[in-house]
């Protein structure tokens, strides 16, 4: 590990740099525990100031975390939160890992006020709901639950929705996904929602509640809680 002190690249980002290139090397692995600031600032022989700016953006972006008393340590790698109007499917392949499912329910129901509400449907018409939880590399990330309308796309009702993906499905039956509206909102797990996700009560959560288009047509309705550990939210802005 040595950095460049005539280099116009400033140290601590110069170390930066070097330690998220060992982590995509595989040299760090999640959950190794890295050096201390001051074993690095010996080593390097920099400040301690400037380890410390170094390990502290790396906390700050997810890329480490600490422990109390203990150190600081390599981070899972984050899956980023909701880019565009990808499946779930995509944004895991992507990724490079392999995306899976786990079907908790699925099922037709008659949808209550508010939902006909969000699907712009009559309360008469049928909707069908799966319930799934979605997993990268068969660890458990999420809990998604899925109301589509029956008219919109009944070969649901035939598809096994542990492999296939839902938006798959709609493009298939010709129900393109174009635009989106969402609300996002942080929470703590409850008791099922910590049983469901394999974490313990009390940590946090990211909920969202999707409504996607098809030609101005809702076609779905998404409730989904993804582990707060394990999603980082990235957005793009445009002025």
């Amino acid at each position: 590990m040595e950095l460049d002190e005539n280099s116009p690249i400033p140290l601590y980002y110069q170390l930066e740099n070097i330690i998220r290139k060992k982590i995509e090397e595989g040299i760090y692995k999640v959950d190794d525990k890295i050096a201390s600031e001051r074993t690095l600032s010996e080593e390097l022989n920099i400040s301690r100031m400037t380890v410390s700016k170094a390990i502290n953006n790396l906390v700050e972006d997810g890329v480490l975390y600490r422990k109390r008393g203990q150190g600081t340590f390599v981070s899972e790698n984050k899956i980023e939160f909701f880019p565009g109007l990808k499946g779930f499917t995509e944004i895991i392949e992507n990724k490079g890992m392999k995306p899976s499912s786990k079907v908790v329910s699925q099922n037709v129901i008659i949808p209550d006020r508010h939902l006909c509400e969000k699907l712009q449907i009559s309360e008469n018409q049928e909707v069908i709901f799966t319930q799934r939880l979605r997993l990268a590399d068969n660890q458990i990330i999420n809990l998604e639950k899925s109301y589509v309308p029956y008219y919109v796309c009944s070969k649901l009702l035939e598809v096994d929705l542990s492999v296939q993906s839902i938006y798959k499905v709609l493009n298939s039956e010709g129900h393109k996904p174009s635009t989106a509206e969402q609300e996002i909102q942080a929470i703590i797990s409850d008791d099922e929602l910590s049983k469901l996700l394999h974490i313990n009560v009390n940590e946090p959560v990211l909920k969202r509640k999707r409504i996607t288009y098809s030609k101005n047509i809702p076609i779905e309705y998404t409730i989904s809680y993804y582990r707060g550990d394990i999603y980082t939210m990235v957005m793009t802005i445009n002025s």
